[in-house]
């Protein structure tokens, strides 16, 4: 018998802190190509618990520094941290900063936003001159955990039926990220200097199943908000059937776990 499950409808900040060494790597490699002096006012757009807020705060301790986030439970997880910041509770399509800011931080939240074609000149329209945005985006529409989601969307319900709308199913196959090449066709008349890259780390995790513990929390969130309890429960038990098949667990007990990101740092 299938367990029936709540879905969270905010974001689970205490699971999302399991990997934060992780998690912070990326925002260390993004911040290593930002070359600010004294940036005065920083934004930190989708800033969560604060794993780079913190970073943020350790480079620039004179900064006016300024996180955002759409999730009360993250940003009450933030505020408890030991640095000198003002947190707002605000969705990021509505976000706009009261005075114009010298670097936009967005690490690992653009890729949940469509429209990335006027989105990002929008941003680059919120900093000074001499301003940089700097993000870093994971790709994982190709990655072999997102198409056993899919698959396990397609075939999960009873009798190897489809888990939850067409409209979903969709919309989880969408490609809201661009190629290199395009956001380059698209930052670079707006900026002065614009550097664009992709990494692909091999994720060395720990635990009874690290992948979906990883994903839960992030990318499977629209998933799991859109299936009522008993869906839920199978999409979760055919799933984990999937990830474990594909993702054993190493002779040294570890579970490895390729991830690919983008980044972009563009200053005007």
């Amino acid at each position: 018998m299938i367990a029936r499950l709540k879905a969270a409808r905010d974001w689970d900040a205490k699971a999302y802190q399991q990997f934060s060494r992780l998690r912070q790597r990326p925002v260390n490699e993004l911040l290593d190509r930002v070359e600010l002096n004294n940036p005065k006012y920083i934004h930190d757009l989708g800033c969560g618990t604060g794993i780079a807020t913190q970073l943020l705060a350790r480079r620039w301790p004179h900064a006016q520094l300024h996180g955002i986030d759409s999730s009360a439970q993250m940003l009450n997880e933030a505020r408890g941290l030991p640095i000198k910041a003002s947190w707002k509770h605000c969705d990021l399509l509505d976000w706009r900063p009261e005075q114009p800011a010298d670097l936009i931080l967005a690490a690992a939240v653009l890729h949940f936003i469509d429209g990335h074609d006027t989105l990002l000149p929008r941003l680059l329209g919120q900093l000074n001159p001499g301003g940089c945005l700097a993000a870093h985006m994971p790709d994982w529409r190709d990655a072999l955990w997102y198409r056993l989601m899919l698959d396990t969307l397609e075939d999960g319900g009873p009798g190897g039926t489809p888990l939850g709308t067409p409209q979903l199913r969709q919309r989880m196959a969408a490609r809201p990220l661009l190629t290199l090449e395009d956001y380059y066709r698209l930052l670079a008349p707006l900026t002065t200097s614009l550097d664009i890259w992709e990494t692909e780390q091999l994720q060395v995790v720990d635990g009874k199943s690290p992948v979906y513990d990883w994903v839960k929390v992030s990318a499977l969130r629209p998933v799991m908000q859109a299936l009522d309890s008993e869906e839920q429960a199978r999409f979760i038990y055919h799933y984990l059937m999937r990830v474990h098949k594909h993702y054993p667990q190493e002779e040294d007990g570890h579970t490895l776990f390729a991830f690919k990101r983008i980044f972009i740092v563009a200053t005007v």
